[in-house]
C-alpha cells in the first residue's frame, strides 16, 4: 500500500493469560501437609484462579451469544447485524449464487487521511466463527465497489474470520477485493481459513485470495487462487494477499497463478508485499505462476516488497519457494525469488528516500524459474543497502541459465536508475 498511515497499534492477545507462579517447598515433602494444619491458599495463587474465572466466564458469555448459522436462510441474518458474533454450524452449498458482500468498505470522510479508514458503520464489526465447516460455490459481482468479498470489510478492535473453509468461488471487484476479505483492518485478524478448489479473484488494486488489503495478522491460512489485476499500472497482487501493511503472515500456504498487466508493481506469489510487518515467518508459495506486462518492477516468488522505514527491519524467516516462475517483459525490474526488494520508487522517492529495511533468514528457493526482467536474484531482486540475506538455500533459472546469485543487484546500481 503507497498511501500508509501513521497509525500506532497495540495488538491485544484475547484468550491468552501469562501465569507466573513461585514455588515452594519444605524438607523432603513433595505431597499433601503433614502438619495438621489446612493449606494456606497464597493471594496470587487466589488472584490466578479468578484470573481464570473471569476469562472462563468471558469465553462462555461470548460462546452463549453466537448467532447459529446452518442454511442459506441463516447466512441472511448476517447481512442484517453487522455486529453480533456468528458461528456456522454446517456446511452451506449456494449452488452458484451470486451473493452480497457482508459490510462493504467507505471511507470514513472525504478528507485525505480518512481515505484508507472504514466508515464503521457499514463494515462488518463482529466474529465470524467458521467452526471447521465449508461455504461452497458462490459468486460475487461489484466490480464497480471496493472492499469486496465474503467479507467486503472487517474493522474494530476484537473483530475476526477464523477456522472456514470456501470453495469454488468467482469474486470480482475494484480496489481492495479478496476472496474471503476485501479489507480487513487494524484490530482485526484472520486465523485457519483455507480456500479450496478452483477460485478465480479479480480486482482492480490490492487483489488476494484471502484478503485485498490487510492491515490484520493472517495466521495458519491456504489458498489455491488465480488471482488476477484487471487494469495496468496496478499495485499489489498474492494468492494470500494482495497488500500486507503492518500486520504479520505465519504458517501460510499459496499455490495457484498471478496475473498482471503492464507496469504493475508488488507481485508476488504468496503476497503483494509485506510492508511494515514486523514479520513474514514459515510461509511457502509453491507450483504457482505469475504473468505480467512489461515495465512491471518488485516481483517475488513470495512477495513482491517487504520492509520497514522505522524500527527493526521486517523479518523474512523460513520462507519456501517451490516450482514458482515469474514470465516478465524484459523492460521489468528488481525480481526475486523471496522477494523484489524493499520498496522504493522515483514517484514516491520524497517520501520514502531509501528502500524499505528487511532480514531474510533462513529461507529456501527451488525450481524458481524467471523469463525476461532485470536485476533477479535468487533470494531478493535488489538490495541496497537496506536488505540482508543469511542462511538461503536456493538456486533460479534466469532466461534458460542457472544461477545460484543471492541477490540481482546491490547499491552499485544507483537508484536513480531504477523505476
Amino acid at each position: 500500500m503507497n498511501r500508509l498511515r501513521s497509525k500506532l497499534v497495540t495488538w491485544g492477545l484475547s484468550g491468552v493469560i501469562a501465569l507466573s507462579f513461585a514455588l515452594t517447598g519444605c524438607g523432603q515433602g513433595t505431597g499433601p501437609d503433614n502438619s495438621g494444619q489446612e493449606p494456606v491458599e497464597s493471594v496470587a495463587d487466589s488472584t490466578v484462579e479468578t484470573e481464570v474465572r473471569e476469562e472462563s466466564s468471558q469465553e462462555n458469555a461470548q460462546q452463549s451469544s453466537e448467532i447459529a448459522i446452518s442454511s442459506k436462510e441463516d447466512f441472511g441474518k448476517i447481512y442484517e447485524d453487522l455486529t453480533a458474533s456468528y458461528v456456522l454450524t454446517a456446511d452451506i452449498d449456494f449452488g452458484g449464487e451470486v451473493i452480497e458482500p457482508i459490510g462493504h468498505f467507505e471511507p470514513k470522510s472525504d478528507a485525505p487521511e480518512d481515505e484508507e479508514t472504514p466508515d464503521i458503520s457499514l463494515a462488518f464489526t463482529g466474529t465470524f466463527d467458521g467452526n471447521g465447516h465449508t461455504l461452497s460455490n458462490f459468486s460475487i459481482d461489484a466490480a464497480d465497489q471496493n472492499g469486496v468479498g465474503l467479507f467486503g470489510c472487517v474493522t474494530g478492535e476484537g473483530s475476526w474470520v477464523k477456522d472456514l473453509k470456501v470453495d469454488t468461488i468467482n469474486v470480482k471487484g475494484g480496489n481492495y477485493t479478496g476472496g474471503i476479505v476485501g479489507f480487513a483492518d487494524f484490530g482485526s485478524y484472520l486465523e485457519g481459513i483455507e480456500l479450496i478448489g478452483e477460485n478465480s479473484v479479480e480486482g482492480v488494486f490490492l487483489v488476494g485470495g484471502i484478503a485485498g488489503a490487510s492491515h490484520a495478522d493472517i495466521i495458519n491460512c491456504r489458498a489455491a487462487a488465480d488471482v488476477v489485476l484487471t487494469e495496468e499500472n496496478m499495485q499489489g497482487a498474492g494468492i494470500i494477499v494482495g497488500g500486507q501493511e503492518d500486520g504479520n503472515l505465519e504458517n501460510c500456504r499459496a499455490e495457484g497463478s498471478v496475473t498482471a498487466g503492464d507496469g504493475c508493481y508488488s507481485i508476488g506469489g504468496l503476497a503483494g508485499c509485506f510492508h511494515n510487518s514486523a514479520y513474514a515467518k514459515d510461509c511457502t508459495a509453491e507450483n504457482i505462476v505469475i504473468q505480467t506486462g512489461d515495465s512491471c518492477w518488485l516481483l517475488g516468488g513470495l512477495a513482491g516488497h517487504s520492509g520497514t522505514y522505522e524500527g527493526a527491519p521486517t523479518l523474512v524467516e523460513n520462507g519456501i519457494v517451490k516450482n514458482v516462475s515469474i514470465q516478465t517483459g524484459d523492460n521489468s525490474e528488481r525480481i526475486g525469488g523471496i522477494t523484489g526488494g524493499g520498496f522504493y520508487a522515483s514517484a514516491y522517492k520524497e517520501y520514502y528516500p531509501e528502500p524499505s529495511k528487511s532480514d531474510i533468514q533462513s529461507c529456501s528457493v527451488s525450481d524458481f524459474r524467471v523469463s525476461g526482467g532485470r536485476y533477479v536474484g535468487t533470494a531478493v531482486g535488489y538490495s541496497y543497502r537496506t536488505t540482508t540475506v543469511a542462511d538461503l538455500d536456493g538456486t533460479m533459472i534466469w532466461n534458460d541459465s542457472e544461477s545460484e546469485e543471492p541477490i540481482g543487484a546491490d547499491d552499485s546500481v544507483k537508484l536513480e536508475e531504477l523505476k
